[in-house]
């Protein structure tokens, strides 16, 4: 987000926060909802809600109160454009404080923020800490996988072999997925999750067996860090998916360490 001309940098849940708010901007959002909605992987105290919202006010600058709204015991609404003596929700007037852009989103917005200020990373943890990691949905090539099932199935047992290892920090399926139903690329989403790095991949049926294709790179800098290919047997999918996962994130949890 930008303010006068400046980049203003915002946490990823408040980055959702804002989302959540301008998706129904207008509209009162229960604080219930909005907790919901923001962290859907833990319960969170009204107190860290609160934070989101004061941190957004601020961003937003002199303001902020003005258009984050308090409902009290309800929650919040995001009232910018929004005509005091009709209450109906009109076109927001291009504002010099405010350039937030139609069209992409919240999402696209907090985007620039990192395009702006993010630095390469390294894909390799310094001592003692772990590399964050996020594993998107493997993507199904041809119809002769059953897709939905497939490639959900597999994409869970990769994440938790992958959760075993000591050298990572993983974003939870829910939160990657929520990230791919509003269609935002991986690189795009990863630098919003402030991943260092990110696991993909796809597969494919070749007559008896499944060509499983998996790869690591550095979000910052999209170098290619890892990849390997696995086949494994059509007719038993459950055991062989089992048994490759087993296998990546051992040869992921190597390449982390060295």
């Amino acid at each position: 987000m930008s303010r006068d001309g400046e980049a203003v940098p915002l946490m990823p849940k408040t980055i959702d926060t804002l989302a959540v708010l301008l998706e129904r901007r207008g509209q009162v959002v229960e604080k219930a909802e909005l907790m919901r909605l923001v962290w859907p992987d833990c319960v969170v105290e009204d107190v860290g809600l609160a934070r989101n919202i004061s941190l957004l006010r601020q961003a937003l600058g002199s303001d902020g109160e003005a258009y984050i709204e308090t409902v009290p015991r309800r929650g919040y609404r995001f009232t910018a454009g929004e005509d005091k003596a009709t209450g109906q929700v009109r076109e927001v007037k291009r504002r010099p404080i405010l350039p937030l852009v139609a069209g992409g989103g919240a999402l696209l917005l907090a985007a620039f923020v990192y395009f702006q200020f993010y630095q390469s990373s390294r894909f390799v943890p310094t001592q003692g800490q772990r590399a964050f990691l996020a594993v998107a949905t493997v993507e199904i090539i041809g119809s002769e996988l059953e897709r939905a099932a497939f490639s959900m199935r597999f994409t869970d047992t990769l994440v938790r072999e992958i959760a075993k290892l000591d050298s990572v920090q993983l974003v939870s399926p829910s939160t990657v997925r929520r990230y791919e139903r509003r269609g935002i690329p991986v690189a795009l989403m990863g630098r919003l999750l402030g991943l260092d790095v990110i696991v993909e991949g796809t597969a494919q049926q070749f007559g008896s067996h499944v060509r499983i294709a998996l790869r690591m790179s550095d979000v910052h800098s999209g170098r290619l860090i890892w990849a390997e290919n696995y086949d494994c047997p059509a007719g038993d999918p459950a055991s062989a998916e089992s048994s490759v996962a087993r296998a990546a994130a051992e040869q992921i949890g190597q390449r982390l360490r060295h």
